[in-house]
């Protein structure tokens, strides 16, 4: 590790001893441009559109149900925690956000 790191440190010396002296001539403004370049910044995240929240209702089963699972159902946007119903459903639920 250590010959590593010292091997860099001198390529970088004598790299830029060599462009201060103007002995590289010009490949000297392709390697300034290229690390003055930027780039596309642009990431991936940010071309995609902005996903809408989703709300679902929740509703635990009841006992008599053979069921450990709550059943889940789409719901409209309200308040979470605030009370829903599912259609073909026994009972209220409570609304909240899927993931």
């Amino acid at each position: 590790m250590r010959t590593i790191l010292s091997g860099l440190t001198l390529l970088t010396l004598s790299c830029s001893t060599a462009l201060a002296a103007g002995l590289s001539g010009p490949s000297a403004d392709v390697s300034i441009s290229l690390i003055q370049y930027q780039g596309n910044t642009i990431t991936r995240s940010d071309e995609r559109p902005v996903r809408p929240q989703r709300y679902v209702c929740v509703v635990p089963p009841r006992q008599s149900d053979n069921r450990n699972s709550p059943y889940v159902c789409r719901a409209q946007s309200g308040r979470v925690g605030g009370a829903c119903r599912c259609e073909n459903v026994v009972g209220t639920g409570r609304l909240d956000l899927t993931n």
